[in-house]
């Protein structure tokens, strides 16, 4: 049966905090002539000072014209689908860790790809965050059957990302974007490596060697030389 999982309290206020930076963006972009897109999206032509911030500001960097609208809606409904059940399976700290580990990894392959294609475009939007979450989500159930893919198909977990990495290879095949492409195989193999990191074994610690005790006692020789004797 289809229906929407329940809205956890990360992704609660992570769906808040796309949407009203999306709002401000517009009102400052729009109305105030403030260039926020250009701040919040990551150059991958020319990496420099804003680089630092716009490896994390690069998800919430959005157009902020009319057609960005119905996507931008779609986004946040997709990542409410699969990030949410993430967030009841492994808990409010791996989801956010998951969210930057998606978000990093898509940036820096993105940074090298776009030092080496010929006008590279910017890297924005949550997308990221949505496909880290669907790898991630799909891979630490690799192995244990079928699981339905937004309540609709059956599928093997493995047969969901190899879905999601046709679809960003048709994207580019449709946009010619490089970088874009890069991103998103930055995010989903960033999300299927933290779910690998997750299952490493603990690590065992090492006791410390005890040390042999030294005796405490001298050995002096005694007085008499005639019949060899030791006093401790």
């Amino acid at each position: 049966m289809f229906r929407f999982p329940p809205l956890t309290p990360f992704v609660k206020k992570l769906l808040i905090a796309l949407f009203g930076t999306w709002i401000l963006q517009i009102l400052l972009q729009n109305w105030a002539g403030v260039p926020m897109f250009e701040v919040f999206a990551l150059n991958t032509g020319s990496p420099g000072v804003q680089t630092l911030w716009q490896l994390g500001t690069h998800v919430f960097a959005f157009p902020t014209g009319p057609q960005a609208v119905f996507s931008m809606l779609i986004v946040l409904v997709f990542l409410w689908w699969m990030l949410a059940p993430f967030e009841q399976r492994f808990g409010q700290k791996r989801t956010i860790q998951l969210c930057v580990v998606a978000a990093l990894s898509a940036a820096f392959l993105a940074l090298i790809v776009g030092s080496i294609v010929p006008n590279p475009s910017r890297l924005y939007g949550a997308q990221a965050l949505l496909l880290g979450s669907i790898a991630a989500f799909a891979w630490s159930y690799r192995g244990q059957g079928r699981m339905s893919f937004f309540g609709v198909i059956d599928m093997k977990p493995v047969h969901i990302i190899y879905l999601v990495l046709a679809l960003s290879a048709l994207m580019f095949i449709t946009s010619g974007d490089a970088v874009a492409l890069a991103a998103d195989l930055g995010a989903i193999g960033g999300g299927m490596g933290f779910i690998e990191w997750l299952r490493r074994p603990p690590k065992r610690r090492r006791r410390p060697k005890r040390r042999k005790k030294q005796s405490s006692f001298d050995v002096v020789q005694g007085g008499r030389t005639d019949e060899p004797r030791w006093l401790n």
